[in-house]
């Protein structure tokens, strides 16, 4: 398997896939990680991704945790999303630079047995029916690397999207922005990130863990060289008061693009992160959404590769992440027009919109949602379905298939321990849940022995039953372990999120719901397994 890009996207593929012991490589033209990096911002979505993947402990060292945003305007406050009010386990934005992520990144894929090679340029490729065949320049040599499948996250430059002559189609912005990293002492909450609307232009104030960053707009193209004068100025007409922002640690200017490339795979070929989909930096949704595509094709290409599912599984990557990027870039794009906007009707309207839906609990509960990538979901993948209901109405109880499944906190039969449901993911495979109703029946026994005797046969390494026992559910009412996990809902707490009947919930290694069903849909769910993660021929 090979990579082409070492930064976030490509790493966290890498680790994902070595999880599953595939051998893989990743190459990267650079000599070593770049010290900068324009991306910061940590979203709830992608901090679940990182416990699964086992970095999230490091990068919590190395981030600063921001509780809110805070909006304001030329008059002053205009608007405060907190981040605490979500509903998931970790209800915060860590501000951890994208050079920090890679490096816990390359730590475990390295522990992993990853192979890293830089300063090694792919020049080109072919593809067949046996694989891929990349030609890479690694200093004066040129070799030829053969792998069965290659992920192209080689950034907004792709060298793979452009050599499968995939289209990335979308817009400039006419506004240049300037970066700078300072160790100022600021005089507002660094616990949170703050937005200046302001007349003369955008500011924003993000907290690093060590200083701030502070990223300005402007329609005219930046004097060079670089310096802090213009965010000196536009700070002045902020705060009154000429700041001290010290030495700068970085200065940069960049422009920003609008892009979705028109298809994600071609044959044994893929593309994720940037090099699928570029957009502006407001709201933090670049790196975010590249981790989140790694985390969906991950588990995808190792099931594949092991000689398990059929062509729709890697069909169904593009199927499920393209809408979700082209969602995000529509709203990262309304977000970004809406903050730049000169005329000061247009302003006056944004900045009164901005006051109503701080008012609106349920405006600021939709917003935090979409900004941290929780409520993304593939309801309409061919890969997701439902079995057979008789109870039309429990379609409104719990999530549907495509979901993320919420966190939920369970106690272990046998040991007394608390677990989180999440906490499953660290195993990289199919989880199978059992809930058993409050008063289990002779046939949700029946169907429980049956399904730990088959899955264990048939698909022991792709699926791994847990069952749920209802938190009311009289002790000798519970069936007793053996070789299946068995846990019991704590506080209500499972019941709450998904109901309280007996039910079949089979969550994907991505944490999505891919199949739901009554208990009584056993020999569905054993058809939907082969469909989906049967033995490949030949």
């Amino acid at each position: 398997m090979l990579i082409v890009g070492a930064g976030p996207t490509g790493l966290a593929l890498g680790i994902g896939l070595r999880r599953h012991g595939i051998h893989c490589c990743i190459i990267d033209r650079l000599a070593a990680p770049s010290p900068y990096s324009r991306a910061l911002g940590l979203h709830a979505r992608s901090l679940e991704i990182f416990e699964a993947l086992d970095v999230l402990a490091p990068i919590r060292k190395a981030s600063r945790r921001l509780k809110a945003v805070s909006v304001y305007g030329d008059k002053g406050f205009l608007f405060e999303l907190d981040l605490t009010a979500l509903k998931a386990p970790y209800p915060w934005v860590l501000s951890c630079p994208q050079s920090e992520v890679e490096a816990v990144l390359i730590d475990r894929y390295r522990m992993l047995g990853g192979e890293l090679i830089r300063s090694a340029e792919l020049l080109d490729f072919r593809q067949d029916g046996s694989g891929v065949q990349a030609r890479i320049r690694q200093g004066a040599e040129v070799q030829t690397f053969n792998a069965e499948l290659l992920v192209g996250a080689d950034g907004v430059g792709s060298t793979v999207r452009e050599q499968l002559g995939i289209g990335f189609k979308g817009v400039d912005y006419s506004e240049h922005f300037l970066l700078a990293d300072v160790p100022w002492d600021a005089p507002w909450s660094n616990d949170r990130s703050h937005g200046f609307l302001r007349e003369e232009g955008l500011l924003l104030a993000l907290p690093l863990p060590k200083g701030w960053r502070l990223i300005m707009a402007s329609r005219e193209t930046p004097e060079t060289p670089l310096s802090l004068a213009p965010f000196s100025e536009r700070l002045t007409s902020i705060l009154g008061d000429v700041p001290d922002l010290g030495e700068p640690r970085w200065l940069s200017q960049f422009s920003v693009q609008r892009r979705l490339a028109q298809h994600y795979r071609r044959n044994r070929v893929f593309l994720a992160g940037d090099a699928a989909h570029v957009q502006s930096p407001l709201g933090a949704q670049g790196m975010n959404t590249g981790l989140a595509d790694a985390f969906n094709l991950s588990w995808k290409l190792a099931f594949y590769l092991k000689g398990f599912g059929q062509g729709a599984l890697l069909d169904s990557y593009e199927q499920e992440r393209r809408p979700v990027a082209e969602k995000m870039l529509y709203g990262v794009d309304m977000l970004s027009r809406a903050s730049l906007v000169k005329l000061p009707m247009l302003r006056r309207s944004r900045d009164s919109l901005l006051k109503l839906a701080g008012s609106r609990r349920n405006i600021s509960s939709r917003l935090l949602r979409t900004a941290s990538q929780l409520d993304v979901h593939y309801r309409n993948s061919p890969l997701v379905t439902c079995g057979p209901e008789a109870d039309v109405g429990w379609r409104h109880q719990g999530p549907l298939p495509g979901d993320r499944l919420p966190d939920a906190a369970l106690k272990s039969v046998r040991t007394g321990h608390l677990h989180q449901l999440h906490g499953l993911l660290r195993k990289p495979v199919h989880h199978l849940l059992l809930q058993l109703s409050e008063s289990p029946e002779h046939n949700e026994r029946l169907v429980m022995y049956a399904l730990s005797d088959r899955l264990g046969q048939e698909y022991r390494e792709r699926v791994h039953l847990t069952v749920i026992a209802a938190q009311a559910t009289a002790d000798e009412d519970v069936p007793r372990e053996g070789t299946t996990r068995i846990w019991r809902d704590h506080e209500g707490e499972f019941a709450s999120a998904f109901g309280d009947q007996g039910r079949l919930w089979l969550m994907r290694p991505d944490g999505h719901l891919a199949y739901r069903a009554p208990v009584s849909n056993a020999d569905d769910l054993l058809s939907y397994l082969e469909r989906v993660l049967g033995k490949r021929e030949g």
